[in-house]
């Protein structure tokens, strides 16, 4: 399996960074580096992580956005999340990420399904 892709664009103060493909352990090494290093080099006020087009996360995703948001925040900047997939979302709001990351909990009969995995409701 890849790399996850990322891409990311500058706007004054702030940076997005769009993932774009699973975060699990196969993929997430080239994306946490590139982010890393980028955070370090740009230092954003605001770090936006879009997640619209992640499918599925693990834990060492999971890991990954809060390093992210550590290196942010030591950085003297915050770290926002955007438009996770259903899965995503309760996958962060389950591990109680969802606060942290600036997102709203989902309605406890909201369905969430990824990558033939259900996850239980709350």
């Amino acid at each position: 399996m890849g790399d996850a892709m990322v891409r990311t664009t500058r706007s004054g103060d702030a940076l997005v960074v769009e993932v774009l493909g699973p975060l699990e352990a196969a993929t997430v090494g080239a994306l946490r580096s590139v982010v890393l290093d980028t955070i370090d080099a740009q230092r954003p006020a605001v770090l936006t992580v879009d997640l619209r087009r992640v499918p599925f996360m693990d834990s060492i995703g999971i890991g990954t956005l809060v390093a992210i948001n550590n290196k942010t925040r030591d950085v003297g900047g915050r770290m926002e999340v955007r438009s996770p997939s259903p899965f995503v979302h309760r996958l962060l709001q389950v591990t109680g990420l969802t606060e942290l990351f600036g997102l709203p909990d989902l309605p406890v009969d909201a369905p969430v399904s990824g990558a033939g995995v259900i996850l239980p409701q709350q």
